[in-house]
C-alpha cells in the first residue's frame, strides 16, 4: 500500500489535491500482524474499527455523504 500511495502522490496527484489515502479491508483483526506491518512507515497510517461483515451499498453511500470533505466539494460546484 505504501508503494502505491507514494507513486500516486508523486505521479498522479493534481495540483491542489490532498495526498492520496489507502483503505485496506481485512477479514479478521490481528493486533500483532498490524503492529509489524504498520510499524516504521513514514506515512501516517491509522488502524481503525473492523466489522465482521461489509456494510451494504446503501450504508456506504450514507456514510460517504456524511464526510465533511464531500460536503465542501458539493458546495464549491
Amino acid at each position: 500500500m505504501n508503494f502505491y500511495l507514494n507513486y500516486m502522490k508523486e505521479n498522479e496527484k493534481a495540483e491542489g489535491e490532498n495526498d492520496p489515502i489507502g483503505l485496506i479491508l481485512c477479514a479478521k483483526k490481528d493486533d500483532i500482524f498490524a503492529k509489524y506491518v504498520l510499524g516504521g512507515l513514514s506515512n501516517k497510517v491509522f488502524a481503525s474499527k473492523y466489522k465482521l461483515a461489509l456494510p451494504s451499498e446503501k450504508e456506504l453511500k450514507a456514510k460517504l455523504k456524511s464526510l465533511p470533505l464531500l460536503e465542501r466539494r458539493k458546495k464549491e460546484k
